[in-house]
């Protein structure tokens, strides 16, 4: 009996494992059902056509190595129109190459990474989706084009273009049941043009909400291209802590880099070109322990809390909602070419009462090739030590082969010989941006 048993385990072992299987569909029908059965290593694919008000509920337990990916037959060629959204929970999952156009979502999220409240994703990816012009109806209608929940996901190479109505065109949505601390990815993916909503709500990117940005998030948004996002003044709102914003390009877009809730930001490798568009901004600085630093920032029209760098006043024993004292701030090795203002302590009146304190601008670059000052005093800058920076008009500056000025013999001043993202390595290469 023991050699029996011993010899069925044998031949078990000796059983190829259960292929990997492509399973084409045609229909929201056999979607549905190809979801129920899918397995590690499954691929759904999506055959090519105008899959109209398609709701796809993508759920499963892929494996590290071994994700479950959904798919269209051709990227480009799998349009979702109508009334169709994404919505997905599990982990390791994979989706690419899918493409929203001609209609809205019936949900308030297009691509959502979660089904439900708890019902989230872990360690996924949404890769190479295109989203165009797919508006509600009514502009005071509020949605997010993507809504990352959970942890661990990633958005990336995404073609985001033309939000009109208000809501962030991609948000990390932080809720305890879902996970507050979130490691997600946001990269190479290209933002296009978003006109101004004229209301609160038109960011491109927020991470997180005011109620729970005293603890930290650990995003990272990088390398991504922002042009013409001019929906409001805040391009991309920080609203959680520990959140890296890196080698983004941020190109003739009206609002700024936005620091608005949440401490210990890193802000660093950034280009921000004006190129002399109105209201074209930076940095804005608001909260404790924020790092600012090897930026390169030129012709910026911005002022005030759209300016090239603007410091915040803070309000005594701030509420969530209002804005914390600038504490701790490093500002280094930025450099700032032909910007209309730098304005420090922005923004006093009589809640805003605390100055910035025990902040630093270190070894930045700051000239305007016209002779004129950016630099705008607007209340007590005493706690912001201003150290080692050059900001002599006859500074002889030279283009470097990335693009960008620097001043020749300045000695570590400035900005270093960085690189950032080019356009074409943003979004998808089979669908235009022009």
């Amino acid at each position: 009996m023991r050699s029996l048993v011993i010899a069925a385990a044998l031949l078990a072992l000796a059983q190829p494992a259960m292929a990997e299987r492509r399973i084409l569909v045609r229909s929201p029908g056999q979607f549905d059902k190809a979801v129920a059965r899918i397995a590690p290593g499954d691929t759904i694919v999506l055959a090519d056509g105008v899959w109209r008000d398609a709701r796809l509920d993508f759920h499963g337990a892929g494996r590290a190595g071994k994700p479950i990916t959904l798919t269209a037959q051709t990227p480009g060629r799998v349009v979702l129109s109508g009334q169709s959204n994404l919505r997905m929970s599990g982990a390791f999952l994979v989706v690419s190459n899918l493409v929203f156009r001609d209609g809205y979502s019936p949900t308030d999220e297009v691509v959502s990474f979660r089904r439900a409240p708890g019902d989230h994703a872990v360690d996924s990816r949404v890769t190479g989706v295109v989203i165009d012009r797919y508006n509600k109806p009514e502009r005071e209608t509020l949605d997010h084009w993507v809504a990352l929940y959970g942890e661990r996901n990633r958005f990336d190479h995404g073609h985001l273009v033309g939000k009109t109505n208000i809501g962030p065109t991609l948000v990390v949505i932080r809720e305890p049941v879902d996970g507050l601390r979130n490691d997600h990815r946001i990269d190479h993916n290209f933002f296009g043009p978003r006109p101004n909503v004229r209301a609160n709500g038109g960011e491109t990117i927020r991470v997180g909400t005011s109620h729970y940005a005293h603890t930290a998030s650990h995003t990272t948004v990088d390398s991504n291209w922002f042009e013409h996002c001019d929906g409001e003044n805040e391009i991309v709102s920080n609203k959680s802590g520990e959140n890296t914003f890196r080698g983004n390009v941020f190109f003739e877009s009206q609002g700024a880099l936005t620091l608005r809730h949440g401490d210990n930001a890193l802000v660093e490798g950034n280009a921000f070109l004006g190129n002399g568009k109105p209201h074209t901004g930076g940095i804005r600085v608001i909260n404790r322990g924020q790092t600012v630093r090897n930026n390169y920032l030129e012709n910026l029209e911005g002022e005030a809390t759209v300016s090239a760098l603007s410091i915040m006043y803070g309000v005594p024993n701030s509420p969530p909602t209002r804005y914390v004292q600038v504490e701790g701030a490093v500002i280094e090795h930025n450099t700032i070419i032909n910007a209309r203002s730098i304005a420090i302590g922005l923004g006093m009146d009589q809640e805003r009462t605390l100055a910035p304190i025990n902040s630093r601008l270190d070894s930045n670059l700051i000239v305007n090739l016209d002779g004129s000052d950016p630099v705008r005093i607007k209340g007590d800058a005493s706690g912001v030590a201003l150290t080692n920076n050059v900001r002599d008009p006859k500074t002889v500056l030279r283009r470097r082969a990335n693009g960008q000025l620097a001043a020749v013999g300045a000695g570590g001043v400035g900005a270093g010989d960085m690189v950032v993202v080019q356009r074409a390595a943003t979004g998808v290469s089979w669908y235009p941006k022009d």
